[in-house]
């Protein structure tokens, strides 16, 4: 059995949740998060584009329309906060607030509002977005870059450890100002930044002595991920973990560093308050892929919010896995008998006895998830299992392992269908995959028929290949659960692995 399998699912209410308040150069941000510690799902997220490092006055002071507007956010969210049992929040304020010449004026008005506001300099906001991206990439080694308005933030990351750092004034509020909105006179700007980061240049993490991964952060580059995937027709619409090549990224930066304001607007799904940041936003993340040399960007879902809470985790907590966490989390909430999860991994064990340890981990999340359709109707079940797997909230997940969990729970509930629930999102498997999927999915299948919810009734049960035979092994005692829908799901699995069923009861 996976140590921490039969852990406790967080009780849900206002006492399992923790709040972030996130003052930015560009947006203002409030989350509430509920679920486990060390996998929290955002249910609340809302945000306000305040642009209060936008336009600041000569002296450097902040704007003071968009101080109106960041005060008048801050007074709904206390009033959201209320509505949900004021639970623990910390709130944090950046670049913009920091170095402002009226910062301390914006904090005493936003103390007065009841938010306990905590300035945090460049290296701390730099440390907290790492924390951010190790907690939903356990082991993560690379570059972090968190793209804020007002700065940029690199760290870089050894199997999770935060190595050098730095905090850069050159995130695309600032750029605006000091080029005068003239995007071509930034890349000298962001070039002579760059150039203050020695440890950039020299050997970095990953292949061939290059920092392997560029882990994006921050809203800016967030958008600019989310068009390439529009513009790519990609199936997924996650986020989190999706990847772009070196080539790719340069790509699609290139497009939008030259596109006029009127182009990007014809652009779906971008903000209008932050077109005309995103120029700036892609020149500086093209100039870090080519300083860097990272050879791929992956976008994090984690950051400076993320961060604040694993930072909160003790060490025990933070060796807790992401996914098995999140999975064990949505089955207490969806299945009617969350033990089932682990009774069906044991019972599917014989079946993949040569597994990989990552194969192993993601048979475990799927087994963890096996009911989740259950208070579905029945002609639904299949669909809705597979996009919660392909879309939900988790974490330590790349989208392929995502499709595969999805394509097991799919036919989980709807069997061998001659017709597959999303054809471009399974493209991201290999046949071997796709192959095992269904597997998976089949031998949940037997065991959901065989032992409806009971996950006591399987304990001895199992089921193994040897050579072109599919044993499915339980004690004398249950032998009366095996009846017509249970044998006809037997045979299912069994065809799928090239095997003739067997019986044996002892």
């Amino acid at each position: 059995m996976f140590e921490g399998f039969a852990q406790n699912v967080r009780p849900a209410g206002a006492a399992a949740r923790e709040a972030v308040v996130d003052i930015g150069s560009n947006s203002i941000r409030l989350v509430i998060f509920d679920g486990p510690r060390r996998a929290p799902a955002p249910i609340c997220n809302e945000k306000a584009l305040c642009g209060l490092g936008r336009d600041m006055t000569p002296e450097g002071a902040l704007n003071p329309t968009a101080v109106d507007y960041a005060l008048a956010t801050l007074r709904r969210f206390r009033r959201l906060l209320a509505a949900h049992g004021e639970p623990p929040t910390t709130t944090i304020a950046t670049a913009a607030v920091r170095e402002a010449k009226d910062g301390k004026a914006f904090v005493k008005a936003a103390r007065a509002l009841g938010f306990d506001v905590r300035v945090i300099d460049g290296a701390e906001e730099a440390r907290l977005a790492a924390l951010g991206v190790v907690s939903y990439e356990p082991g993560a080694t690379g570059l972090v870059g968190d793209m804020g308005g007002g700065s940029l933030e690199l760290i870089g990351v050894d199997q999770g450890e935060i190595r050098d750092s730095a905090s850069l004034s050159i995130g695309p509020l600032r750029l605006m100002q000091q080029t005068g909105g003239k995007v071509a006179d930034a890349e000298a700007i962001i070039a002579q930044a760059l150039d203050g980061v020695g440890w950039l240049k020299a050997d970095g993490l990953g292949d061939g002595g290059r920092f392997g991964t560029l882990f994006s952060v921050g809203g800016a580059w967030r958008a600019v991920a989310r068009i390439h995937m529009r513009l790519r027709g990609y199936p997924l619409s996650v986020l989190h973990h999706y990847e772009l090549s070196d080539d790719e990224a340069v790509e699609i930066c290139d497009l939008l560093s030259k596109q006029s304001r009127r182009s990007l607007e014809e652009i779906p799904g971008i903000p209008r308050r932050r077109i005309d940041t995103l120029p700036y936003a892609a020149l500086v993340l093209k100039a870090v892929l080519k300083r860097s040399g990272a050879r791929r960007v992956m976008v994090s879902a984690g950051g400076v919010r993320e961060g604040v809470l694993y930072d909160r985790l003790g060490a025990e907590e933070r060796r807790e896995d992401p996914l098995l966490a999140g999975c064990r989390f949505f089955a207490g909430r969806l299945a009617p008998e969350p033990a089932m999860g682990e009774a069906v991994f044991q019972f599917t064990d014989g079946l993949f006895a040569e597994e990989r340890p990552q194969q192993r981990r993601l048979r475990m999340a799927t087994c963890l998830l096996c009911d989740i359709g259950a208070y579905f109707h029945p002609d639904l079940r299949a669909a809705q299992a597979f996009d919660i797997a392909a879309r939900a909230p988790f974490y330590g997940v790349t989208h392929q392992e995502r499709a595969a969990m999805a394509l097991a729970l799919y036919c989980r509930h709807g069997g061998r269908m001659p017709t597959r629930p999303d054809e471009q999102a399974l493209d991201l498997l290999s046949e071997d995959e796709q192959t095992r999927a269904l597997r998976l999915g089949l031998a949940l299948r037997l065991a959901g028929s065989f032992a409806p919810k009971a996950p006591d009734a399987l304990a001895g049960c199992g089921v193994r290949l040897e050579k072109d035979a599919l044993v499915f092994r339980a004690p004398a005692t249950v032998r009366e659960l095996m009846f017509e829908l249970p044998r006809r799901r037997l045979a299912a699995l069994a065809a799928a692995c090239g095997a003739e069923p067997i019986e044996e009861y002892y």
